[in-house]
């Protein structure tokens, strides 16, 4: 009995010197055991990783899946599981507006402007006011201090611009031409005269026949914008003298611009049809070789170089400069240098720790590595490089990225350079030229019930009168009159309010 003890005993021992020498195995075992642990760390690491939701724009109904390289790339540099609900840019702001109103959003928002709606929201807490948080972030704190007060409510900011070049405007004009009327490109405002009396009167196409004149506008306000700004007025608003909030009509600048103007029209330099001529009409005699001038953003240059070549077979025949001097000086109408902005709602970021893991993300994005990632794609499948190191980009018959770009903002610019043309680095230059000129609009982040209420009634009020003074059916008074009209209408509610909102913030 005893001899069958000690000979199970003896077993029992082997088996744990076996067990343990199984525990403690070979190499391989260990490797196996590894592969195993590293997975089970890899799947612990994967439930903990922050999800980043997205309520961005598609424009064709068939965004990039989360297969997208792209896609994918970004969310190993960010480190975040993205998640992005895609509406129609059709119905954005309808969809938007319904489900702000029954409090159903992610944590980061597409705005594409300051609605009425987002302003309600925004000032009764549904978004995160990170005026006093987002320089923290070393990419987001190089933001544009005058974008950031153009998207601004009530002096406080709620979202990061979606970036558009804020010096972006300039004057197109027809190279050839100003060289065959044996001139050099215009600085001042009387050069910009004698250019415009020239191509109408000097035969620039040199085909023998008064078929030309200088610049062509329309209805739409925009190259006489330029023009008031030019000449010393304010940008829509601007501080007067007592060092109050007045609007850009009761300047000098704004009529020594409308004295211009009108000098245009009855001179013929100018189409006598701009009142009535729709934007869809506005590049027609550019293109058709009838006007030499054309005020609007600085890339529509390439855009009409293009045309020449694709059209018509002419090469180099097209330039852009930016806005000449006015009487004070060099002076610049700015964008508002956004296409809205990304703001973090707290229904997605209920924590202030979620706000900032926002902002973090925000933040990479506008790393070197995201804004190209968000801008080109992933090179080698949507883009190379040339010799020159520059971005070359892929042909698709659909944009296998769309919408991906929409929550981008670009904030600094650290994207690479891509290949161009000389007209398209020249646009470029005049936008960066331009940045020190821009006169900013110290309204633009401030609200008015009135405004909201008959702003756009007034505006047409004095847009009309502008029109009317240029053509020669009102005078100089007949002006004023119609201003005084503006303040009785209304008016004088939205300075008194407007100024007491911009005591407020300053």
């Amino acid at each position: 009995m005893k001899k069958k003890c000690k000979v199970l005993s003896f077993l029992f021992v082997l088996v744990l010197v076996v067990s343990v020498l199984v525990a403690c195995g070979d190499n391989g075992d260990q490797s196996t055991d590894a592969v195993s642990s590293s997975d089970n760390v890899s799947l612990t690491k994967e439930e903990k990783k922050k999800e980043i939701s997205i309520l961005s724009i598609t424009f064709t109904g068939t965004p990039a899946d989360e297969d997208e390289p792209t896609f994918r790339a970004l969310e190993e540099l960010t480190g975040y599981d993205i998640k992005i609900d895609y509406l129609l840019n059709s119905s954005y702001e309808d969809q938007l507006n319904t489900r702000m109103a029954a409090g159903n959003l992610p944590t980061l928002v597409v705005l594409t402007g300051k609605t009425a709606s987002f302003i309600n929201n925004a000032r009764v807490g549904a978004f995160w006011d990170i005026t006093d948080e987002y320089k923290n972030y070393p990419n987001l704190a190089e933001a544009n201090e005058v974008v950031m007060n153009n998207i601004s409510i009530d002096g406080r900011i709620y979202g990061i611009y979606r970036a558009r070049p804020l010096g972006r405007n300039g004057i197109s004009y027809r190279k050839d031409w100003l060289e065959n009327v044996g001139m050099e490109e215009p600085k001042t405002m009387d050069d910009l005269y004698n250019m415009l009396y020239a191509f109408t009167y000097n035969d620039p196409d040199q085909n023998g026949k008064d078929d030309t004149y200088g610049m062509t506008w329309c209805k739409w306000s925009g190259p006489l914008d330029q023009l008031n700004v030019a000449f010393g007025g304010h940008n829509v608003w601007g501080v007067g003298e007592d060092g109050k909030l007045e609007p850009e009509f009761v300047t000098e600048g704004y009529i020594e611009s409308m004295k211009f103007a009108k000098k245009l029209y009855e001179e013929g330099l100018i189409n006598k049809d701009f009142p009535a001529m729709e934007t869809s009409d506005w590049q027609m005699d550019f293109k058709n070789g009838k006007s030499g001038v054309y005020i609007d953003v600085s890339d529509q240059a390439n855009r009409f170089q293009n045309y020449f070549i694709d059209e018509k077979g002419i090469e180099d025949n097209v330039w852009v400069m930016g806005m000449v001097e006015g009487p004070h000086g060099k002076r610049v109408l700015p964008t508002s240098g956004h296409s809205g902005f990304v703001a973090i709602s707290k229904n997605g970021a209920p924590k202030e720790e979620d706000m900032r893991d926002a902002l973090q993300f925000l933040d990479i994005l506008n790393t070197e590595e995201g804004q190209n990632l968000l801008n080109y794609g992933v090179e080698g499948v949507h883009y190379n490089f040339n010799d020159k190191h520059e971005v070359v980009t892929m042909k698709f018959d659909s944009d296998p990225r769309e919408g991906l770009n929409q929550f981008m903002t670009n904030v600094v610019d650290k994207l690479y350079p891509m290949e161009q043309k000389p007209i398209q680095e020249r646009a470029f230059e005049v936008q960066k030229e331009n940045i020190e000129y821009v006169v900013a609009n110290p309204a633009e982040p401030l609200t008015s019930d009135t405004y909201a209420e008959k702003g756009s009634q007034l505006e047409q009020l004095i847009s009309d009168a502008r029109v009317q003074f240029i053509v020669g059916q009102i005078d100089e008074k007949g002006f004023q009159e119609i201003v005084d009209r503006w303040y009785a209408q209304g008016g004088q509610e939205i300075v008194n309010e407007f100024n007491k909102a911009y005591e407020a913030i300053k």
